[in-house]
């Protein structure tokens, strides 16, 4: 019963975003690891082998930002990402360095938390 008014409360709130949010904590799939100097880990398996490569990537990119995010940040940069497969599911884990106000060298592989979030609403259920 616990679970379930959690998980009621959990769907409100997110409901309630003009961004979409991932769930509060780490959602199921996902792995997090704090690294130096604010660099992140970002991993993500897909919960079955059926999960396509883009919806995973869409997925780990909305959990990177979704994380900025939450750190107080604005921007993150990919600075490595490996796909793979474990036991036939989709993976991909992204190492990223957030960070606010003034960007990087504003690459390509550069994103605003933001804006990534709002062009994957919808994408990432």
């Amino acid at each position: 019963m616990k679970k379930l008014v959690i998980a009621v409360a959990v769907l409100a709130l997110s409901a309630c975003s003009s961004i979409p949010m991932l769930p509060l904590g780490q959602p199921s799939g996902f792995a997090e690891e704090t690294m130096k100097g604010g660099t992140y880990r970002i991993a993500y398996t897909a919960p079955s082998d059926d999960v396509t490569a883009k919806t995973v990537a869409d997925r780990t990119l909305a959990r990177a930002a979704q994380v900025t995010l939450d750190k107080g940040n604005e921007w993150f940069e990919i600075a490595s990402k490996v796909d793979g497969k474990t036991e036939g599911k989709r993976t991909q884990t992204l190492t990223i360095q957030m960070g606010k106000g003034e960007t990087l060298a504003g690459g390509p592989k550069q994103y605003d938390a933001k804006q990534t979030l709002a062009s994957l609403k919808g994408k990432i259920s």
